[in-house]
């Protein structure tokens, strides 16, 4: 199937897309705001959170809701969906 949300945010003058290559945020719907599970949840993000604070990048991009949370919460990163990278580059107000 490939990247294509990466392909077509690519094509968007002034973006500088970089791929991580974590596997997962940890978070798993909401396995991971359960009070006993918030430990693991944490353990299992560690490699995506650690590049994107690595990174250092402005804004970090994610097409599912809940990892967005769980990303943004472990990094203090600004996360938004794909779609909202295409609204904004069009002109389009981002509600």
């Amino acid at each position: 199937m490939g990247l294509p949300a990466l392909d077509l945010m690519r094509m968007i003058p002034g973006v500088q897309i970089q791929h991580i290559q974590g596997d997962c945020c940890g978070v798993a719907g909401t396995y991971g705001y359960k009070k006993e599970k918030y430990a693991i949840s944490m353990a299992v993000g560690k490699p995506v959170f650690e590049q994107i604070k690595a990174m250092q990048a402005s804004l970090a991009i994610c097409d599912s809701e809940t990892c967005r949370w769980q990303i943004a919460h472990a990094t203090g990163a600004k996360m938004i969906h794909p779609v909202e990278l295409l609204a904004q580059a069009y002109g389009l107000a981002v509600r």
